[in-house]
């Protein structure tokens, strides 16, 4: 599996509807609601999460992979040091994160890609991205 910043991941692209999803990666293992109302996916043998939100028509907006061996810009990630990590993002992005502590895990933003990494016992557990907003504070969907 590859992240691809601001396309999606591998063939499932934001923007796509639940039910383009769904013929590309068959029937989810678990749907459920956020507090906003949102649709969430779960695939468990793909070990992602896909989120189809309100504001964006319900379109998909937010990939969330806890897969070890998904890459993002050529590197394998899940399961790396944070130290490790924030090295390789900061000089593949060329830019410095937020870093939040929330007791339990940290949570690192990369906002101008839309990207945010969750690392727990300092070891990063899963990458979260979602789709990029234009000026207008439009999505920017990715042609298909």
């Amino acid at each position: 599996m590859e992240i691809k910043l601001g396309y999606g991941v591998d063939s499932i692209l934001f923007g796509h509807t639940e039910q383009q999803v769904i013929a590309l990666l068959g029937n989810p293992d678990k749907t459920f609601f956020t507090d906003e109302e949102n649709k969430r996916l779960q695939f468990n043998e793909l070990l992602v999460e896909l989120s189809f939100e309100i504001e964006n028509d319900h379109r998909l907006s937010w990939i969330e992979v806890h897969n070890k061996n998904v890459t993002i810009l050529g590197h394998q990630l899940i399961g790396k040091s944070m130290p490790e990590v924030l090295s390789i993002l900061r000089m593949e992005l060329d830019t410095e994160p937020t870093i939040d502590d929330y007791g339990s895990f940290v949570s690192v933003t990369f906002e101008k890609e839309w990207l945010e990494l969750q690392f727990s016992f300092n070891k990063l557990t899963n990458i979260n991205f979602g789709v990029l907003y234009g000026e207008n504070e439009e999505p920017k969907w990715p042609a298909t």
